[in-house]
């Protein structure tokens, strides 16, 4: 009388998995099916970041972003560029996008756009200054610049205590003519997105002519976020997934990668600042 028990038993137990495992595979159907759709991520052409070429994108954060969705088993999605930041943001609340390339996070962005927990970038604003002069010129606190001439762009925020720092400033229309004009020796310091520079003065042959202070003038993270609005399904799961692929990247050296990709030996520089100093 014991064995047909038993039996009984094994079946009811064989038959309760099947049921758990049957209910999995429709969930997981089911997810896959949902979010079957294309994937949109929007941007602006901001290089070394995002940029397009050719149709093609191209940039730290479409490698980055790639990766991760590489990791995530997603494979239709596509890369959209904006021609500005309102529309870029304007598309993100009507849900006209899904993901939002590189924006930091504050109040107003956090009502109609959902943040992961990781940041997959710091992006900072350091003083440049000519190679020759790295020995002499040292930058722990404005006063230390004292007796240099600053040039800055009109119209850029900066830090207030940046401008309120007494320092001798002179103005330019332009954020870009403050490189030549520091290697034309018409500025001693200017203040400068780093990432961006270092691209741009690799790309002009430049990049062994000037230096950079640390600490960061100011430094900010930034985030790739999921729009509120978006239909594209399970957003927080997605968040979540996107969050674990980022930190892996971290750990095993694939952001590193993609930084030296772009930036050479300015790579390892990048990801030191950003994670362990």
């Amino acid at each position: 009388m014991i064995k047909p028990n038993d039996t009984s038993l094994q079946r009811h137990a064989i038959y309760q998995m099947g049921c758990v495992f049957f209910a999995l595979c429709v969930l997981l159907f089911s997810y896959h099916t949902a979010a079957a759709r294309t994937l949109i991520i929007e941007c602006l052409n901001e290089p070394p970041l995002k940029w397009s070429s050719n149709n093609k994108p191209l940039g730290i954060d479409v490698d980055i972003m790639t990766e991760v969705l590489r990791e995530m088993g997603i494979t239709d999605f596509t890369f959209r560029f904006v021609d500005t930041g309102r529309r870029l943001l304007h598309n993100a609340k009507q849900g006209d996008s899904d993901i939002v390339l590189t924006l930091s996070l504050n109040d107003e962005r956090a009502r109609y756009l959902l943040y992961p927990d990781e940041a997959h970038l710091l992006l900072d604003w350091r003083f440049a200054i000519r190679k020759e002069d790295k020995n002499h010129i040292r930058f722990s606190d404005f006063s230390d610049l004292a007796n240099l001439r600053i040039g800055a762009a009109a119209g850029y925020s900066y830090t207030q205590a940046f401008w309120n720092s007494g320092l001798d400033i002179e103005t330019v229309a332009r954020n870009d003519l403050l490189i030549p004009m520091l290697l034309q020796q018409r500025f001693d310091a200017v203040p400068v997105n780093y990432l961006s520079t270092v691209f741009e003065t690799i790309q002009s042959g430049e990049r062994s002519r000037i230096a950079f202070l640390y600490p960061p003038l100011r430094r900010a993270a930034y985030y790739n976020p999921f729009s509120k609005a978006s239909d594209y399904p399970d957003k927080k799961q997605f968040l979540n997934e996107y969050d674990r692929v980022i930190r892996e990247m971290r750990s095993d050296g694939r952001l590193l990668a993609i930084f030296e990709r772009y930036l050479g030996p300015d790579g390892l520089d990048w990801w030191q600042s950003q994670y362990s100093q």
